[in-house]
């Protein structure tokens, strides 16, 4: 039995140290998958933000084109260099910016410098600018014969009459300090390394300066992902560096994440051993923590064990004495005292167990009382989250609402200056025709009306105007008879009375949705929409003649985006403490009913 006793506590202990050791490798796996994909993610990070700031001062060269003032036959170059200085004076182009023939002939520069009717065509980037017509952003160039490096930026060149004349151009600095303050803004160690580097492994920028145009290791690799524009995370060798020989080597783990305007990339590179530190540590401590415990484990049960067979040793000794007859013989126990008690007093031991019996009895009651305090409080607190819930809900119409005025306020006046602009150029017809004015006051005029649109979406004005039974008509006809679906509409019985602003948005969002539905997904040419309210309730029911689905695949699982409409539109009703329902088959149409009660007591019962 001893050995039992010990056998069964170690495997216990084993069994519970296994399942730890399983939770432990489990969370070491997503500790490391999370490390990776934090750091992609921050490459990711760096790029965009490099993207946009190339994508800045793309539109710098385009606008350049767009000035309406390129013209290099009539040899005049001051609109020309008027144009270069102000891409300049607000652009990343510290070498300079620059005007190209169609043949690469460097026409004119900003700042001026010597050596300008140079041709640049045999220069890969300016020679895809030239054949393709599409913008380019180049990799580390280097100018012969001077041995300087510079980046170029190209788009295509139209002049006044929207001919393709040539090419616009900057020039960058690799070591500009524009690129090195962003990677520099990042915190890292100082094994880790942050780098942007172009196609060819070449480093723009790093937050070590050392590395700066510096060509470096697996450049081919590098280049395989910015051309597939393929973010990666994966293992290398820091090999390359110095004079480290191959014995000496680390491993890293490297994060890569392509740009999506230039032929580069950001790589964020760190010792392996840093990125494991806390799962080794955690192996370290759970393999002390094992033996420990094993140790612990074995000393704790033979100790037990003797002390608890030794006397039960003894008290099987003397059943047997009993079992045979001799009750002269006194029951010795050797050990525990309350193994001594069983064998002395089974008397006793019945009083002790009705004595338990009613100390159970009375805590079950208390137990009881403290069920129904604690359902109280779950109850105060679902009210109080219903609460909260709805003041969630007004919040966000309040935020809908500011920004319908912000756009109204903004955007439209802006689009309206515009028009007022557009008007003028009409004035002076030697710079524009009046068909291409006309024009672009019908695009300006599409604007304003979509922009209109956005702000009835946001926040429609019609149900704080005309109030809840307008809106509804204006509603059905926005979403539906637009969309050449029949709707027919039977508010008779309806009455407005009892419907508070909280309940009217509430409602007005349920038809909302469903009516959206309808014109996307049900495929439907007939809508039917009944409301009515009686002294408690108002209800409601919108049917279609469309396709119908399976509602059941539909609510199953909305992480794909599917039921989501559905689940908020019975959210809504179920915090007006009402109920909506949603059949359908596939083939048979949709039904939406939705009952929810007028008074403010029913809703917050």
């Amino acid at each position: 039995m001893q050995k039992r006793i010990i056998v069964s506590i170690l495997l216990s202990i084993f069994v519970i140290l296994a399942g730890l050791g399983l939770i432990s490798h489990l969370r070491v796996r997503d500790s490391i998958r999370r490390s990776a994909e934090d750091r992609l993610a921050l490459a990711n990070i760096i790029g965009t933000f490099v993207d946009h700031i190339i994508e800045e001062n793309l539109t710098r060269l385009y606008d350049i084109s767009l000035s309406d003032k390129i013209d290099f036959s009539d040899g005049d170059w001051g609109p020309e260099r008027a144009v270069l200085r102000a891409a300049y004076e607000y652009s990343i182009f510290t070498d300079g910016v620059f005007l190209l023939g169609k043949n690469g002939t460097m026409a004119l520069t900003y700042p001026d410098r010597e050596g300008t009717r140079v041709n640049l065509r045999h220069i890969p980037a300016v020679g895809r600018v030239l054949s393709e017509m599409k913008p380019v952003v180049s990799g580390v160039h280097t100018m012969e014969p001077t041995k300087k490096k510079v980046i170029f930026v190209l788009v295509p060149l139209k002049d006044r009459n929207g001919e393709v004349a040539g090419v616009a151009g900057g020039e960058i600095d690799p070591t500009t300090y524009v690129f090195t303050r962003i990677i520099k803004s990042i915190p890292a160690g100082p094994e880790t390394d942050i780098e942007l580097v172009d196609s060819l492994g070449v480093v723009i920028a790093s937050n070590k300066p050392g590395n700066i145009l510096t060509r470096g290791d697996h450049n081919k690799f590098l280049a395989t992902l910015i051309a597939e524009k393929k973010s990666t995370v994966g293992t290398c060798h820091r090999c390359h560096e110095g004079e480290q020989e191959t014995a000496s080597r680390t491993e890293d783990i490297i994060a890569f994440a392509p740009l999506g305007l230039a032929p580069w990339g950001v790589s964020v590179r760190q010792p392996e051993k840093i990125v494991f530190l806390p799962s080794t540590k955690l192996k370290k401590g759970f393999f002390m923590l094992g033996l420990i415990s094993l140790t612990t484990a074995f000393v704790l049960a033979l100790g037990m064990s003797r002390n608890i067979v030794r006397p039960i040793r003894a008290l099987t000794a003397a059943a047997d004495r009993i079992a045979r007859g001799d009750l002269s013989a006194p029951v010795d126990v050797i050990g525990t005292d309350e193994i001594a008690v069983l064998a002395r007093s089974f008397e006793v031991m019945r009083h002790r167990l009705a004595d338990s019996l009613q100390s159970i009895q009375l805590y079950s009651v208390g137990l009881e009382q403290r069920v129904r305090d604690r359902t109280k409080q779950l109850e105060e607190k679902q009210v109080a989250n219903k609460a909260l819930l709805k003041k969630v809900i007004t919040s966000e119409e309040d935020e809908r609402r500011r920004i319908a005025r912000e756009l109204h306020d903004e955007s439209l006046q802006a689009l309206s200056a515009l028009l007022m602009r557009i008007e003028m150029c009409k004035l002076h017809p030697e710079q524009m025709s009046a068909e291409k004015v006309e024009a672009m006051k019908s695009i300006v005029t599409g604007i304003i009306n979509e922009m209109n649109k956005l702000v009835q979406n946001l926040r429609p004005t019609v149900l704080d105007d005309l109030g809840f039974e307008a809106s509804i008509v204006w509603l059905l006809d926005r979403n539906l008879k637009e969309k050449r679906i029949m709707c027919f509409l039977n508010m008779d019985a309806f009455s407005d009375e009892g419907l508070t602003p909280e309940l009217e948005i509430t409602l007005f969002r349920i038809i909302q949705e469903a009516s959206m539905n309808i014109a996307r997904h049900s495929g439907a040419t007939n809508a039917f929409v009944y409301i009515k309210t009686d002294e408690k309730n108002f209800s409601m029911s919108i049917e279609d003649d469309g396709e119908g689905f399976d509602t059941a695949s539909a609510l199953r699982n909305t992480l794909t985006g599917r039921g989501l409409g559905i689940l908020g539109m019975k959210e809504r009703a179920v915090l007006m403490n009402g109920r909506l329902t949603v059949c359908s088959t596939p083939g048979s149409g949709t039904v939406v009913l939705c009952t929810i009660p007028l008074s403010s007591e029913a809703r917050h019962a």
